[in-house]
């Protein structure tokens, strides 16, 4: 049964080339690049779709025409850096009656449906829930309130990014659960270890 009390928010960059997954191209050109990002982005909105009733894709382009097979709901990110961008997509879920919130972002299509799964039910007891990596950020974090403070301050290109969501949280009070670590595909040992867990790229995007 779809989780119809949960919005699910994935950040998604629109497939151009030589703009994303441009550590990959260590190993692949700028095309196979843009289409592993195709790939990992499709299995991720997939997989969000078949769990959760309320799925919104937060977007950088929303002309771009790979959004549109979706058919799911587009809303522009807008400005400033992704913390400031994901507080803007936040403030519009509590505007549309969304208390329960999880971000995702398509960095993780090997991530297994139980992970989401568990993120969602550890909402009812915990105020945020959060997917550690190990490069020290997260693949995911859920919130049974808008915490748009968890978002601020924080270089996100850093190995600090989980810690200072952590320290945002504990000095507001609210209890957190940290999941399991995993990683995110950013290059292409990355992309092998996740396909040696046994996800599958997608036709739609055919890489090679």
């Amino acid at each position: 049964m779809l989780d119809r009390n949960t919005l699910v928010i994935i950040m998604c960059k629109a497939p151009v080339e030589g703009k994303v997954k441009t550590r990959l191209m260590a190993k692949y050109t700028a095309a196979e690049a843009m289409a592993w990002h195709q790939a990992m982005a499709t299995t991720v909105i997939e997989r969000a779709k078949g769990l959760f009733q309320d799925v919104w894709l937060a977007v950088d382009d929303v002309q771009h025409s790979f959004f549109t097979p979706f058919k799911l709901p587009l809303y522009a990110q807008g400005e400033g850096d992704l913390g400031e961008r994901m507080a803007h997509i936040l403030e519009q879920a509590a505007q549309g009656g969304f208390e329960k919130t999880l971000f995702l972002g398509t960095d993780s299509p090997h991530m297994l449906d139980k992970r989401l799964l568990q993120a969602r039910a550890a909402l009812d007891d915990y105020d945020v829930v959060l997917g550690a990596v190990e490069d020290g950020g997260y693949d995911l974090i859920a919130m049974n309130h808008a915490y748009p403070s968890l978002f601020s301050g924080i270089a996100w290109s850093s190995e600090h990014v989980l810690q200072k969501s952590v320290d945002t949280a504990q000095k507001q009070g609210l209890n957190y659960l940290i999941l399991e670590e995993s990683f995110d595909v950013d290059t292409p040992d990355m992309l092998y270890r996740a396909q040696q867990l046994g996800w599958q790229a997608p036709k739609i995007a055919n890489p090679s």
